[in-house]
């Protein structure tokens, strides 16, 4: 028989509408990304870049779009495929006959490493879109990664692939057949960038990475905005596991009374809202046996006492439970991850239409408990954590009204118990 959470009356904000937004979630049962963009889109974010200096024969490089405003679009790229010409033209994909002229707005000269940034004013074509930059994956060596750019002997907007080999120095080492034509041109991971190529030596390419593409940007004064459709709607998180995509923005929520019994009531009140201000990804699945077992091994701390001894007995796959909130904070911590509060919590199961939920197991919130959410006030006891779930997990056994997953509770921050879990989440990186 599994303990339940405490059943206590308070008020809180759920919600009884579903949306499409994230369907692929009843495939999700792989343990690598599947990127659903089509190439084509892709290429909407990759510039052909024809450089002319002064006695000089034209260069051609590839550059990545890293945001697209009404009347204008930036680039960036390598600074020596753009070195010696102040005004090169660039090509987008959308219209490959019609190059127009950029704008240096930024360029770190005489590096072999350095970097470029163009603006290219409007009109600018239908259909181009920004690549997200990827400033949280950490390469690890022999992820598959996809680069797009203009060799010579192949058609232009060449999609190649190759594979990553690791960091060498500050730079990202990677095993292909790169040409001059792909300089500058974008790293592509799980369909985000990871780097912008700078080098090639025979069959082994060299990228600048997104993290350092960070720190220029925001040194010229760039803020990189990906396109809202080239969001990837699902990641691998540092930890290996599947991530959703939740879209930041508002949904409709509830008051419900909880009484002791299991039994909640909906109460009739105005329409009131949960506002997420910025997109997230969650975890697909809660954090399992072995994953938790793997943060026991890497870091040494105690393992669960439900762990110890019980090896054979527990299955790999299943959620781990018995974790108190302490816990579930060090494993998130550990991933380069964090606890969800209450409100991505519900926003989550919202736009899942609840798919991401267990019907055997509850879940840690990063949330202090209060009483009403509506009416927020010191919390009682900054010990007490909010837990969310399914009904089932939650074992609510009456119901009263339509409030499906949105009944929340609380628990002591320091005690683990039979079906208490958690999952974790991690923020989208911005160019800023």
């Amino acid at each position: 028989m599994r303990n339940r959470p405490p059943f206590e009356g308070t008020a809180f904000e759920g919600t009884a509408f579903g949306t499409a937004v994230l369907c692929l979630l009843t495939i999700i049962l792989f343990p690598q990304f599947l990127w659903a963009q089509v190439t084509d889109d892709l290429k909407r974010g990759v510039v052909k870049i024809t450089a002319r200096g002064e006695g000089q024969q034209p260069k051609i490089g590839t550059g990545v779009v890293i945001r697209v405003d009404q009347d204008a679009a930036y680039v960036l790229t390598a600074a020596h495929v753009i070195e010696g010409d102040p005004k090169p033209t660039v090509t987008f994909f959308p219209n490959p006959q019609q190059p127009l002229m950029a704008q240096v707005v930024g360029i770190e000269g005489g590096d072999q490493n350095g970097l470029a940034a163009l603006r290219v004013a409007g009109p600018i074509p239908d259909g181009v879109v920004a690549l997200p930059l990827d400033l949280s994956t950490k390469v690890v060596g022999g992820e598959a990664l996809t680069f797009i750019g203009f060799p010579r002997t192949l058609p232009p907007w060449t999609v190649s692939t190759g594979s990553l080999s690791g960091m060498n120095g500050p730079t990202l080492a990677f095993q292909a057949l790169v040409e001059e034509g792909h300089s500058g041109g974008p790293l592509l991971l799980n369909g985000q960038v990871i780097g912008i190529v700078s080098d090639a030596r025979g069959r082994h390419g060299y990228a600048v990475p997104a993290s350092i593409l960070a720190v220029a940007l925001r040194g010229w004064g760039i803020d990189a905005r990906p396109s809202e459709a080239m969001m990837p709607l699902e990641k691998v998180g540092p930890d290996g596991v599947s991530m959703v995509l939740i879209r930041s923005g508002r949904i409709p929520t509830k008051i419900v009374e909880v009484y002791g019994g299991g039994r909640v009531e909906e109460i009739q009140s105005p329409a009131r809202f949960v506002y997420l201000a910025n997109d997230l990804y969650v975890d697909a699945t809660l954090v399992t046996n072995a994953r938790y077992r793997r943060f026991v091994e890497t870091t040494g701390v105690a393992p669960l006492a439900m762990l110890e001894g019980r090896e054979d007995s527990l299955k790999p796959e299943e959620p781990v439970e018995e974790v108190s909130w302490y816990d579930a904070e060090a494993y998130c911590q550990w991933a380069h991850k964090r606890l969800p509060t209450e409100d991505e919590w519900e926003k989550a199961a919202h736009d899942t239409r609840g798919r991401i939920l267990s019907e055997q197991v509850y879940e840690w919130t990063a949330s202090t408990f209060q009483a009403s959410r509506s009416r927020p006030t010191e919390p009682s006891d900054p010990t007490r954590k909010v837990i969310r779930g399914s009904l089932r997990a939650l074992n609510i056994q009456e119901v009263i009204g339509d409030v499906d997953y949105q009944v929340r509770m609380y628990g002591s921050a320091d005690e683990g118990t039979s079906g208490r879990g958690f999952r974790c989440v991690q923020d989208v990186a911005k160019g800023r």
